[in-house]
This record gives C-alpha cells, sequence and structure tokens, in this order.
C-alpha cells in the first residue's frame, strides 16, 4: 500500500472509529440486500478489492458507478459534496471523472444513500449543474502529489472491480473430452456413482457436471476441477444474473464456508447445482430460476 493510499485508509478508520452511525446508515446496513438504484451508495467488495461507489444509472447485468471517499484529495472531475449531502453526514469525494460500469456480482451491500439529485449533464465544465452546496475540485499542480497518487489508486481500484468475472465460458465440449479420454457412459456412471438413465445425459452434454462430480471426474482424468468445468455446456444468463444479485452473497459466502472454499468457487458450485436442479423438473419450457435458486440454498444452507 503506498503512502498515499496508506494516509487516506488510515484517516478514514480514524473517523470512523470517533463517528455515530446515522440511524439512516444504520437501517440501511441492517435490512435485507436489494437490488441496486440510483442514488444509492453502496460498498463492492471483489476478492481483497474494497471501494465504496455511488450508482448513476443501473442495466440487467451491470451499474454505472462513482468511486467516492471520505477524503479531501480531488481533482478537476472530483464533485465534492457536503455532509448534508448523503445519510452518511460526512462530506464525500465523488470521482465523478472514472465513472464507468461495473458488474453487480462486485456489489456487497448498500451503506448510504444521496439526499440529493445528480443531473444526467452533470459535469466539470457546466459548475451550475452541481448541487446546492456541491463543488469542483481542482487540478492537483504537480503528477507527484498525493491528490494525484491516490486517484490512481482509485484508477487501479476501478479497473479491477469493472473486469470481475466469475462464469466460465462454457465450451461445451464434455462429450469430445469424454470420447477422447475413451470414458463410456458405464465408466462415467461408476465414476459418479450414477445409475445409467442419470450417467447418458450427462455423457452426452445435456446436462452439466456440478462442482462435486467435476472434482470427482477431473481426478479420474488426471485434469484440473476448472478445466472440467470448463467444459460444461454455458451456463443460462438468467442463473448468472440471479448469482449476481447482491442478495445471494450472503449465501455464497455461507456455501463457501462450508466447502471450505472461496466464494468463486461457491458461485460455481451453485450455478451448476441450480441448473442440475432444473433439469430434474417435469417442464423445462419455463423455469422459474429465482425460485431454483432460492430451492437450491434452502436444500444446502436451510436459508
Amino acid at each position: 500500500m503506498n503512502a498515499a493510499h496508506s494516509s487516506a485508509y488510515e484517516r478514514l478508520v480514524a473517523a470512523a472509529a470517533g463517528l455515530k452511525v446515522p440511524d439512516a446508515v444504520r437501517e440501511v446496513a441492517t435490512a435485507p440486500p436489494r437490488d441496486p438504484e440510483p442514488g444509492q451508495i453502496w460498498r463492492a467488495v471483489w476478492e481483497r478489492t474494497i471501494q465504496l461507489l455511488v450508482i448513476t444509472a443501473v442495466d440487467d447485468d451491470t451499474v454505472h458507478a462513482i468511486p467516492v471517499s471520505l477524503e479531501r484529495y480531488a481533482d478537476a472531475s472530483t464533485l465534492l459534496l457536503p455532509a448534508e449531502a448523503s445519510t452518511l453526514e460526512q462530506p464525500l469525494a465523488l470521482w465523478w471523472g472514472l465513472k464507468q460500469p461495473v458488474p453487480w456480482c462486485v456489489l456487497d451491500r448498500q451503506v448510504s444513500q444521496l439526499t440529493v439529485p445528480l443531473a444526467a449533464s452533470l459535469h466539470p465544465d457546466l459548475p451550475h449543474t452541481a448541487p446546492p452546496g456541491a463543488r469542483w475540485g481542482s487540478a492537483p499542480p504537480s503528477p507527484a502529489v498525493a491528490d494525484a497518487e491516490y486517484r490512481g489508486v482509485l484508477t487501479d481500484t476501478l479497473a479491477r472491480l469493472s473486469a470481475a468475472r466469475w462464469m466460465p465460458e462454457g465450451s461445451g465440449a464434455l462429450p469430445q473430452l469424454l470420447q477422447q479420454r475413451g470414458v463410456t457412459v458405464a465408466q462415467l456412471g461408476a465414476q459418479l456413482q450414477l445409475p445409467p438413465a442419470q450417467a447418458l445425459p450427462l455423457w452426452r452434454g445435456q446436462y452439466p457436471l456440478t462442482a462435486d462430480q467435476a472434482e470427482k471426474l477431473a481426478v479420474f482424468l488426471g485434469l484440473g476441477m476448472d478445466e472440467v468445468l470448463a467444459a460444461n455446456p454455458a451456463l443460462p444468463p438468467a442463473v448468472v444474473s440471479e448469482l449476481n444479485r447482491p442478495l445471494r452473497r450472503s449465501q455464497l459466502r455461507a456455501l463457501a464456508a462450508r466447502h471450505l472454499e472461496d466464494e468463486h468457487r461457491a458461485r460455481l458450485r451453485a450455478a451448476y447445482g441450480i441448473v442440475t436442479l432444473a433439469a430434474r423438473q417435469e417442464d423445462r419450457t419455463h423455469i422459474n430460476w429465482a425460485a431454483r435458486t432460492d430451492g437450491y440454498f434452502e436444500l444446502r444452507l436451510g436459508q
């Protein structure tokens, strides 16, 4: 961690330690997670990256977000908001020049809400569009100053969040892989402890392997588990979207803890498990993926 980021983090911790948590923030933080909406402030978490973001727009798979800090670091494209502009009741720096889309899967929990609207035309070159009491920052006098260095840290952070992905492409090449290795339906069934009626659709690539099945098959084939999972059919987009929702993160973390694995592996476990459950239902033309996801976690976690 560089000096600017370390100093910023230390001041943030010190400030947080001396703050009384506003009732509105406490209420949001303890409420069940909901889908994101414009004007909300969220904590984004992906692997070891953590960042506060203001949501400006919401799409099906991404949100358009601006990094937020409690610092007075700023540049000419940073909007400085007064304390009364959010339920955090603290002055905020919105790094408008770093706005970009990030996937839903990085959103962890809403922490606050803006109390002032952000105009669609908001831009540093149009100072009159800033909310009441807000102002634009100024350009650092040198790239070496802390403001510019901190902006670089935020740029890297947003790049990592924007690039976050967890689902494999899904080549659908499992049948070819099994045939190349000379694996018969009977051998597949024996390895996975499945009757022929269940082993045959897997062998044909009609259904995906679950994470547990992929792990067993990987050992048998002498491959990595991720290689075997990548040969599965592509996941239905609706399953990916459902597991990207913030309300699923606590369930995914509980699943990861139960299997002593990281969140990435737990997402894969859940995704292929949900698809496998859906494959067993009689009507596979109209699948309620939200209900199937609820059913999967109820079965695995009792929640």
